[in-house]
């Protein structure tokens, strides 16, 4: 309440008792006036006028047991789409529960793979779920998409022993609830419901909610609360204890929800979180059971519009849901425990040293001011030596084709240094452009985009990334290949990788298109194509980049993914990088998408794995050939073999 009017009508005296008749009007922000007119009030003279005060002299009707309530009614909450008008978040959607006991599997291995390709787990967690409980126990593995179960539906019968009957016994149960398309493969843009945190009760019920209300806690759930929920009806009542409602006082009128439609394709989305899952259980004999997880961006050339973009590790947002059959403790300790933090949005909350892969960021910034000829022959040796022409700090460094017993590169120019990532030339380079001025290659670094936030919108936290300027000859050095005191996040480079395929317009990311349908009350877009500049680069310069990348994946001799793509059906160029960490090396690759047309543009990183063509390459060529109908790529057989290190990398070999 804001504020009280009041007019007196009348007085009556009783002796030492007046008896006042009065109209008042208590002003609130949310119900506007409330009329309570024709009021009785009792006064007393002891020594002064007095109220004989009782609870009805602050509302008519109010007891010392009734209470005033705000009660709210939400009409039923709006879906989620993706481009195409497929829904990524339905409400009262049809969602079901899986069951099993390991008794009734026929080898409790076999079944552990079934359910980590149905339900996109990985196998270790299905084995931390599966000690949980006596193999006579009947116990809560996932809930599934009636569709996805259906896929999988003989499999799971025949290693699982689930089996959906219309009895008691049945290992399958179905119930209807908001329903997260996929389980677990947007998560991180899409959100989850809750009912309203404990430490934020106050927040809420100033929006219309109560403590029992169920409510956007992440993603575009919460950050569209109010446009898929709607504004509720509100009605200020006063209610005795056993719930009858003794007077209304006054509403409020609510607004119908929206639905919220996305830039997200489903598909290629569902591809891409599949094609991580798929490749870390395939590896966790190898990399996969040593990494911290990764992120893969897919991204319109020419609009900036995300079309998929992946964390992994996921979870599935049901667990938060109240209706949902996991067990939430056990669930919640699962996801607090592991150490890759599957709530962490990588793609945009966490950066990484992007290792070669920022080459091309060198490469566009040497050519473009006179450093480096485009047709200046170098000789691409296995060493290199800084020390006396530059102020390196290290005597000699060695290319990293010395550590896999490879010949060297040779004589090549800088597109071919490109191709064959060869670590001298980058680190020549870097130092005469340190020379030529300290900060000239952050200066196009941050032209590109890079130290800064992207600044999309509503999915948390975004990570700037790190363009530390360098102060000596050594860390411009260690910058040009991308170690050092250089950071990125996945969506960057998927913007760096999109500017260079269009020819260097640089478009704002975005994943939120419309709310609402296109003709109708209430219709609104939210984000359109935006160009934040025309780079206006270098034409030579970027031709020179563009030829490096599309060798990468062509050329039988220098290029470092050409086996990952040789007998692919369809054109793309792109760049591996192999990333120096504390522990096993971070893999990058980014590409774009075809090479004649580019109209997408990725970028992936794994996390303390292997090399960038041995383990994100081929998951981008598994998420093209399945969007594009082709053959699936199959994962290349070493990744089930023993995990073998890298040897020992430094700056003295370079990423």
């Amino acid at each position: 309440f804001d504020g009280v009017e009041h007019t007196l009508n009348d007085v009556a005296f009783q002796g030492d008792t007046a008896i006042l008749d009065y109209n008042v009007g208590i002003k609130s922000p949310t119900f506007s006036v409330i009329e309570d007119n024709n009021r009785i009030m009792r006064m007393v003279q002891e020594g002064g006028w007095k109220i004989a005060w009782s609870p009805m002299d602050i509302f008519d009707g109010l007891s010392s047991e009734a209470r005033v309530q705000v009660n709210s009614r939400f009409p039923n909450r709006e879906n989620i789409y993706d481009r195409n008008g497929k829904v990524l978040a339905e409400q009262n959607g049809t969602v079901l529960s899986l069951y099993a006991l390991q008794q009734d599997m026929n080898r409790v291995e076999d079944c552990v793979d079934t359910l980590a390709a149905a339900t996109r787990q990985q196998a270790n967690v299905l084995r931390r779920i599966f000690a949980d409980y006596f193999v006579e126990t009947r116990f809560h593995i996932a809930e599934m998409d009636p569709e996805r179960f259906n896929q999988f539906r003989d499999a799971l019968e025949y290693d699982c022993g689930i089996i959906n009957t219309d009895d008691a016994f049945s290992n399958v149960l179905q119930y209807t609830t908001r329903r997260y398309y996929g389980h677990g493969i947007a998560s991180h843009l899409v959100g989850y419901i809750g009912r309203v945190p404990g430490d934020q009760v106050q927040v809420w019920q100033a929006r219309g909610y109560d403590e029992t209300n169920i409510v956007g806690l992440t993603g575009v759930e919460n950050a569209y609360e109010e446009v898929l929920a709607g504004r509720p009806e509100r009605f200020l009542r006063i209610v005795e204890p056993g719930g009858t409602v003794i007077r209304e006082l006054g509403g409020t009128v609510g607004t119908q929800p929206q639905s919220v439609t996305l830039t997200i394709d489903r598909d290629m989305q569902e591809y891409t979180a599949e094609a991580m899952v798929d490749a870390v259980n395939y590896a966790l004999p190898n990399w996969g059971g040593i990494t911290l997880g990764g992120a893969i961006v897919a991204m319109d050339v020419n609009t900036g519009a995300i079309l998929s973009l992946a964390s992994y590790p996921t979870f599935d947002p049901h667990i938060f849901n109240p209706d949902t059959q996991y067990n939430v403790v056990n669930a919640f300790e699962r996801i607090n425990s592991d150490q890759r933090s599957p709530l962490q949005n990588k793609a945009v909350s966490e950066q990484y040293t992007p290792g070669s892969v920022y080459k091309v960021v060198t490469s566009l910034a040497a050519t473009s001011e006179g450093i480096w000829q485009p047709d200046q022959i170098f000789n691409c040796d296995m060493e290199w030596r800084g020390q006396q022409r530059f102020g390196d700090a290290l005597e000699v460094r060695y290319d990293w084709r010395i550590l896999n017993d490879l010949e060297s590169a040779g004589e090549i120019t800088m597109t071919q240094a490109l191709t064959s990532s060869c670590n001298p030339f980058f680190w020549e380079v870097g130092a005469l452009m340190f020379q030529e001025d300290p900060d000239l290659l952050n200066k196009y670094a941050r032209l590109l985009g890079l130290g800064q936030p992207t600044g999309i919108e509503v999915i948390g936290p975004e990570a700037s990334g790190n363009l530390a300027d360098p102060t000596v000859s050594t860390q411009a050095i260690n910058n040009s290949i991308g170690q050092g005191d250089v950071s990125v996040t996945a969506l960057q480079m998927a913007q760096v990788t999109a500017l260079i395929a269009n020819g260097g317009k640089m478009y704002k990311p975005y994943f939120v298109s419309h709310i609402g349908e296109p003709d109708t009350e209430g219709y609104e877009v939210i984000n359109e194509p935006t160009l934040i500049r025309d780079l206006e680069l270098d034409p030579v310069a970027l031709e020179g980049v563009r030829k490096g990348m599309c060798d990468v994946v062509s050329d039988t001799e220098l290029g470092t993914a050409w086996f990952v793509f040789e007998d692919a059906n369809y054109t793309v160029c792109g760049k591996t990088g192999t990333a120096q960490t504390a522990g096993a090396p971070n893999a990058w690759f980014i590409a774009y998408y075809p090479a004649e047309d580019p109209q997408i543009a990725f970028a992936g990183v794994m996390a303390n794995s292997r090399e960038g063509s041995e383990v994100v390459a081929p998951m981008i060529r598994r998420i093209l050939d399945n969007y594009l109908g082709e053959p699936e790529f199959e994962f290349p057989r070493w990744w089930q073999g023993e995990y073998v290190a890298l040897p020992i990398q430094t700056e003295l070999f370079g990423g």
